[in-house]
């Protein structure tokens, strides 16, 4: 898994709770290194912050999905702003799911387990 967060403190907090869960993943911290990373290794799944230094999530959302030119990879979207509009923006960029910040656990649980091959 490819979790793209640029907040130290997020990403500590998502860390821990993919260990609760047996998990571990790969982080990126902003667009450019998620776009790199996602296209450049196989994930089962890419948990995408919206808001991102240099290139945001949304814009890396598509250049990824571009690059893998239909290949299947989930990407979901991680994000403080909730709104219906930011949302519609993540959806028509291609991402798959939506995951609301701050992250809960049981939340970024039920997620995972819809979205991750069974072990």
């Amino acid at each position: 898994m490819l979790v793209v967060e640029d907040d130290s403190v997020n990403r500590q907090v998502i860390d821990l709770f993919l260990k609760k869960m047996g998990l571990k993943a790969t982080f990126a911290v902003d667009g450019e290194a998620a776009i790199t990373t996602a296209t450049g290794a196989e994930f089962d799944i890419v948990l995408m912050d919206c808001q991102l230094p240099g290139i945001d999530g949304i814009e890396a959302t598509r250049q990824i999905r571009t690059a893998l030119n239909g290949k299947p990879l989930t990407i979901g979207a991680l994000t403080a702003n909730a709104s219906t509009h930011v949302r519609e923006a993540c959806l028509a960029a291609g991402m798959d799911g939506f995951l609301s910040k701050p992250v809960r656990f049981e939340l970024l649980a039920s997620v995972l387990e819809k979205y991750l091959p069974a072990a």
